[in-house]
């Protein structure tokens, strides 16, 4: 290989190696927010009390009878990110000096220096995603050669695990197996197609066994928290109803408890905020009374409200979708979370001590630097995707129609939180910039456009 391969090809890891080594460096032993405290107490006790999806307390556990506390998390996080990018040289026949430097951008991003040492199921799920697609990648880059059955299965395990730890994560999966199916359709489409819904077939079977394995086990309630999830959602978009049009009656929450319909009619401008649901929930009375209304009743108003008014449906959804995607005021919207944080009774059971040192503080204010910049930005990171997208669809080599099924999967996923999203915490689409990155540094190593 001559030095036009070889050298940029290695500069590149050799940027990717310290920048693992950097980021574990820099965020060791892990920063964990509310969430994090309690989905590890969940799993080290064995215990089921968040709307956290199961399989992440259940991996937190796993990782901590290893090594007590977020560390390997922060590992785990980082291995799986860096090392994509790492086999990224692999999927192309040469490697330009273009690679690198890129890489050297890359890198410096709070996605990829800060973000892998926040232990959140967003991060976890964004690099099993990103991990998955490039596994596939890896087995199908040889048009002349079968998809090696590890490479499906590794796959198929990470997008299970991913599905998981977000609720909407199984959107992913489909574009997935549909650029299987076309990078392997030189021996027919029928055949291609065969091995695209068998390894789909593979991934929901995982998906069941390990959501089986994750719960608790033991005497206690069904798992919920999805179903009061949707609750949650339907009561937000209600009350945003009642925000934008006051007066708006809601005949079937008043016939279940009318002081429950007139609070909500009555306080809809001050329980109702665009960036996140917490308004409405932290709210005293609505907390105490709104239980009196069955989530049959919440969900026959809720689809009154889709079907009958759609045109205010979608208005309402359009607010909330601006705050996530958008996220105008970044800083309220948890672009980044440093140091410990937990109600005091779980990390007193977990041994683990409150933090927010000067360490901490300097992590953050790098951070504040990207801030109200395209850096910092879902929707600047859409127009890369959608770029890198088409682009590959013109060359469309095997290895490119995957990496383009990820910036497909990416913004759909985005799309997807036109319809559920209730916060604008700047995580939730974590996977939209990371699946952009590796896009953008998937072309810079090798930009030909003509197919090989």
């Amino acid at each position: 290989m001559t030095s036009a391969g070889f050298v940029p090809r290695w500069t590149l890891r050799l940027i990717l190696l310290a920048a693992l080594v950097g980021m574990v460096q820099l965020n060791l032993p892990g920063h964990m927010s509310v969430d994090s405290v309690l989905a590890l107490h969940e799993g080290r006790f064995g215990l089921r009390e968040t709307w956290n999806p199961a399989i992440f307390g259940w991996l937190l556990g796993v990782l901590d009878r290893i090594q007590p506390g977020g560390s390997l998390v922060v590992v785990l996080s980082g291995v799986l990110l860096f090392g994509s990018w790492f086999a990224l040289p692999s999927l192309r026949p040469r490697v330009t000096w273009l690679g690198p430097v890129l890489a050297l951008g890359a890198v410096a991003l709070p996605q990829a220096m800060i973000y892998p040492g926040i232990v959140w199921k967003d991060v976890l799920f964004a690099v099993a995603t990103l991990a998955g697609f490039v596994v596939l990648a890896l087995g199908v880059r040889a048009p002349a050669r079968g998809t090696p059955w590890i490479s499906l299965v590794i796959a198929a395990l990470l997008f299970a695990v991913a599905g998981l730890l977000r609720q909407n994560g199984l959107i992913l999966a489909a574009p997935a197996a549909i650029a299987l199916a076309w990078a392997r359709s030189g021996g027919g489409w029928g055949r291609s197609g065969r091995l695209a819904l068998g390894w789909l077939v593979a991934v929901a079977a995982l998906t069941l066994v390990l959501s089986a394995v994750a719960r608790p086990q033991g005497i206690g309630a069904p798992d919920d928290a999805g179903g009061r999830g949707v609750r949650l959602l339907q009561s937000y978009d209600l009350a945003a109803a009642a925000a934008l049009e006051p007066g708006r009656p809601t005949p079937l929450i008043d016939r279940a408890s009318p002081a429950v319909g007139a609070y909500i009619r009555d306080n809809a401008k001050r329980l109702y905020s665009p960036e996140r649901v917490d308004v409405m929930t932290a709210d005293p009375w609505l907390e105490a009374h709104l239980p009196e209304v069955s989530r049959e009743v919440v969900q026959a108003e809720w689809l009154d409200l889709v079907t009958g008014q759609p045109d205010l449906y979608v208005k309402v959804r359009l607010q909330a979708f601006r705050q996530v995607f958008a996220t105008p005021a970044i800083e309220r919207c948890l672009p980044v979370h440093v140091g410990i944080m937990g109600p005091a009774k779980a990390l007193a059971d977990l041994r683990i001590p409150a933090r927010a040192d000067a360490h901490d503080q300097r992590i953050y204010n790098y951070a504040t630097w990207f801030f109200d910049t395209p850096a910092l930005s879902h929707v600047a990171f859409a127009g890369i995707a959608l770029v890198v997208f088409v682009l590959l669809m013109v060359r469309r080599d095997p290895a490119d129609l995957m990496i383009a099924g990820l910036m497909a999967g990416a913004l759909g996923f985005a799309a997807s939180f036109l319809v559920i999203s209730i916060a604008c915490d700047y995580r939730y689409l974590y996977i939209l910039d990371v699946a952009a990155v590796t896009g953008a540094l998937y072309l810079a190593i090798d930009p030909r456009l003509r197919r090989r």
